[in-house]
């Protein structure tokens, strides 16, 4: 709850503003202790007791199998990692049948390792530090780059047509990217639970918050892209209308490298051109969609089409 307080004039070049006594014996501060102060960018002070300091991990969470799906399982271990406890055991009478699967999962997320397992148990092992590799904006940045290697296996189609082989190169880009997508959402709230950290790997709240956003458009960009992939194992290449088709996804993987180009650099101006010149895009791609019998290409056009909300999603919490 938030509280006024008065300044009070101290010599010539300070002022003072008392703290609440509650909050100096929560953090078992006195007299002559230090507290660090830090200015954001709207010009609000945020006064911490203690710098950087992040307790050790020591829950321990434990998911009993035994009665339950692999939906289930697999639910209730993505909430376990993402709460970042110090190991999660996996407990049950049907562990030996569920080992294979969970032993899967496991190997999925990024810094779990499997330290113990019984035939009544699998004790995992989290090894996951918050640091600038693990940070949201370096994880939305290597989303990113799985996002235009997707772009490019799937232009493939237009040169050589798309085959199986390229489709499975796609869906590990697309799992690479869902565990990219996990991790920013842990290592957010790893932030927002000790905002201390944020000096450390140099962002602030505000950012956090955008590149939970981006993450979460580059995300649903991957999917569109799987599904674009798996269309195109069954559209034939010389059908009519496959040439408009090219020029649509080539604008919206030029698009979409400007625009990413123009968040980055932090260019309101391009980013501005791109909403202009996106809401004359959908028009025209929508005029073309009109014009479509084939199930197939209806399904790759209202792909692109979603490609394009996620950009706008994307470009509009830039400009916040």
């Amino acid at each position: 709850m938030a509280e006024s307080r008065k300044i009070v004039k101290s010599g010539n070049t300070s002022y003072i503003v008392s703290l609440p006594i509650n909050w100096i014996r929560k953090n078992e501060l006195e007299s002559g202790n230090h507290v660090e102060i830090e200015e954001s960018e709207l010009g609000d002070l945020t006064i911490s007791a203690k710098k950087n300091i992040i307790a050790p991990k020591k829950d321990i969470i434990t998911i009993k199998v035994d009665g339950k799906d692999d939906e289930t399982i697999n639910f209730e271990f993505l909430a376990a990692y993402i709460k970042d406890p110090a190991s999660i055991i996996f407990e049950g009478e049907s562990i030996v049948s569920k080992t294979n699967k969970l032993l899967d999962e496991v190997r999925f997320f990024i810094g779990l390792d499997v330290v113990e397992q019984t035939t009544q148990n699998i004790v995992v092992k989290n090894f996951f530090s918050l640091d600038k590799e693990t940070s949201p904006s370096f994880l939305v940045k290597r989303m990113d780059m799985v996002n235009k290697a997707s772009f490019v296996m799937v232009n493939a189609f237009f040169k050589k047509s798309f085959a199986n082989e390229d489709f499975f190169e796609l869906q590990k880009l697309n799992e690479q990217n869902k565990r990219l997508f996990i991790l920013v959402r842990k290592s957010s709230i790893k932030l927002f639970e000790y905002p201390n950290l944020m000096k450390k790997i140099q962002t602030n709240h505000l950012q956090v918050s955008k590149e939970k956003i981006f993450a979460k458009s580059f995300r649903h960009i991957s999917r569109m892209l799987l599904s674009l992939g798996n269309t195109f194992l069954f559209l034939d290449p010389s059908k009519q209308g496959i040439n408009i088709l090219r020029e649509i996804f080539t604008k919206t993987e030029s698009d979409y490298n400007s625009l990413i180009n123009a968040i980055n650099n932090r260019s309101h101006e391009d980013i501005y051109l791109f909403l202009r010149r996106h809401s004359k895009q959908k028009i025209e791609i929508n005029h073309f969609l009109k014009t479509l019998e084939d199930p197939l290409m209806i399904q790759t056009i209202n792909s692109l089409l979603s490609i394009y909300n996620d950009l706008e999603d994307a470009a509009r919490e830039a400009l916040v």
